[in-house]
This record gives C-alpha cells, structure tokens and sequence, in this order.
C-alpha cells in the first residue's frame, strides 16, 4: 500500500515489500544505433557504458566506463521487489544506458528515481522515467528544474552550450592532423562527444514528481531509505540518501572524493550542513563524483577547505577585485596533502563569483 505525499514537512512515506537481494555487479550491451531497441539520441555506444561497484549487498555505485558521457556517478538500492536509482546522469541517452545495463544487475523494475540537487549531471536523465516511476526530490530541486535553470547558468554554459560544441570542433581539428597511431583514440572521442551533443539537443528537463522540505523515508522491504535535508550547501536543495542498517550515505555533490563545485552553493552555510552529515552513524560514502570512501576524514578537510575559500574570495571582494581577476589570485594550495590536484595558484572563477553574490544578497 502507497500513501501519496506531496509538499508536506517531516512526512514518512512508507512501502513494505517481501525480503531478497540481488547480487550480480557487472553489464553489457552492444552497440547499436540510436534506432534500436527504442533508444534515446544521445544513447549510442559501444560495450559498457556504467560499472556496477557492489558496496554493500544490494546497494552499487554506478561509474561511468568512458564509453558514453555520463557526467556523475549514480547509486542503485535493489529492493525486495524494485529498485532505486539515485541520480540520472547527464541525459537522457546516459539514463537510458543505465536503465538497460541494470537489466543484467537484476529483472526487478526501476520504482523511484531520486535526485539529490537540481544540477544538470545528475538530474538530466529524469525524462525517460515513465509515471510509473515516482522522481524524488526536495522542493528546492523541483522548483529550479521546472524553471529551466538547469540548461542555462555559468556551469552549463561552461560545459554544455559553448564548452561541448568548442570541444567537438578542437577534437575534429586534432584528428585530422593527427599522425596515423592517435586517429582511433580521438575518433572515439570524437563520437562520444558528439553522441553528448545529440543527447542534449533531445532533453527536457524533467522535474521530481514527489517533494518534501524536511525528511522523507522509504522502507522497502526490509530495507529502511531515509532522505534528508540537512541544510544549503552545493545548492539550496541538496539531500542525502541515508541507509541507517547499511551505514552508509549516498551524498550527491555535497560531498565528494575531491571538492565540489561552487558556482550555485552556499559556502556560509556549507559548513554547518557538513557536521549536520557527521552526525549520522555511518562509515561509507558513495559521492556524486569520484570513488567511494569510508570515514569521515573527508568532513574535516572540506570545511577547511571551504573557509579558507570564503575567507580569502570576502578579503578581494572588500578590496574591490572583479571575481574572474580574484580567482587568479586565490591560492589554495595549502590543502594539496588533502587534495593533490592542487598544484598552482588560481581557482575556477564561478566559485568566487558565487562569494560574491552571498556576500552582495543576490545568491538564490
């Protein structure tokens, strides 16, 4: 039995299933056209578009192969009787990838998709989920998908609307003048960023059909789902997928294995909703991007990190520097033990621009 909640603070919605797990980690499917098998544009490739990572029995981490664009990981929980995906990638041809590869994973039907934020990689795939597919999100996420932010803003322009097109045209000018032993590597590219494109051309995007403000639990079986908000952070919806038996959190870009993007986050806030996460009783971590770790070291190292940001992001725009000038000046070095990848000074300027608009009241 269902109980339908729409809009409502604090609500359990509970669904009680019979008890078994599947167990399978791997899938393939050939490659095909676009035509075949009712396939989305966007969704031609070749082997395995997604690794299934079992983390604990039933729950996997979804890792893009490199054979198609997916943009983030998402996390799949096999039910008793159905399943949950956890984020839908970047289009609609990368949703429809992992839908057809769980095919193997296991016959029990995808029920719910849930959407931990509204961006663009990890909501995009929402549309190939019929209505027998409820799509969880915060009433936050709703609100910016059904607006249309998630196909405009300093992001999706970045990557998608002039970054995509200016890849595809430096990929084509590489391979013809490349010598004849790196044609194959950049044709590949070439026809997965190009196959990206397709898919974007075809997308609408899709909004959560069931929100909440607060917490909302799923039990499934015997499996409990909690999702919660615990504050601002990456953007102003963020929640995460707790599974208390399981201890383990599926955190979306509020945490993950390197630092997140800043560009539509509330790095004031960011912190505290950081040690809201440490109060849980949990020891694994499935993130939006990169592998999937255990502890809660990384807690630590991201609010240092996210302070020093603000700190030094407050200190220009007092003296008056422009965001894209005070990016090149920013230097965060001081965290590369915690994150190798920094290695010189500057930062993406989107983070400092988004300082300045908390500190100007125009961040939303």
């Amino acid at each position: 039995m269902v109980r339908t909640v729409h809009h409502h603070r604090g609500i359990v919605l509970t669904l009680v299933a019979a008890a078994g797990l599947a167990v399978l980690v791997t899938a393939s499917v050939d490659h095909v056209s676009a035509q075949d098998a009712g396939r989305p544009a966007g969704a031609t490739y070749a082997g395995k578009a997604f690794t299934f990572n079992e983390v604990v029995p039933g729950v996997y981490h979804a890792v893009g192969t490199g054979a198609l664009a997916v943009g983030c990981n998402a996390s799949v929980i096999v039910n008793a009787d159905d399943v949950i995906v956890v984020d839908t990638n970047l289009s609609p041809g990368a949703a429809w990838a992992l839908r057809e590869e769980l095919k193997s994973l296991t016959p029990k039907p995808v029920r719910y998709v849930v959407n931990t934020h509204w961006h663009w990689d990890h909501a995009h795939g929402n549309q190939i989920y019929g209505p027998d597919v409820t799509v969880i999100g915060h009433e936050y996420t709703r609100a910016r998908l059904a607006a249309g932010d998630s196909m405009k803003g300093r992001s999706y322009e970045m990557f998608i609307t002039t970054g995509l097109p200016a890849r595809i045209a430096d990929l084509k000018a590489k391979l013809a003048a490349a010598p004849a032993a790196d044609k194959a590597s950049l044709a590949s590219q070439l026809a997965i960023a190009e196959t990206q494109l397709a898919g974007s051309k075809v997308l609408v995007p899709a909004p959560p059909t069931l929100t909440f403000t607060d917490h909302l639990t799923l039990v499934r079986g015997g499996r409990e789902i909690r999702l919660l908000y615990l504050g601002r952070a990456h953007t102003g919806g963020d929640i995460v997928v707790f599974l208390p038996k399981e201890r383990l959190v599926i955190t979306g870009d509020l945490l993950v294995e390197g630092t997140s993007y800043i560009g539509d986050g509330f790095t004031a806030e960011w912190p505290a909703t950081l040690e809201k996460l440490r109060a849980l009783d949990f020891d694994t971590t499935l993130p939006g991007h990169g592998a999937v770790f255990r502890g809660k070291a990384k807690i630590d190292h991201f609010i240092a990190y996210l302070r020093d940001f603000r700190r030094q992001a407050e200190a220009l725009h007092t003296a008056g520097v422009p965001a894209e000038a005070a990016a090149a000046k920013m230097d965060m070095r001081a965290h590369a033990t915690n994150y190798p990848a920094l290695t010189t000074p500057g930062v993406l300027w989107h983070g400092v621009a988004r300082v300045y608009e908390e500190l100007e009241g125009t961040a939303r």
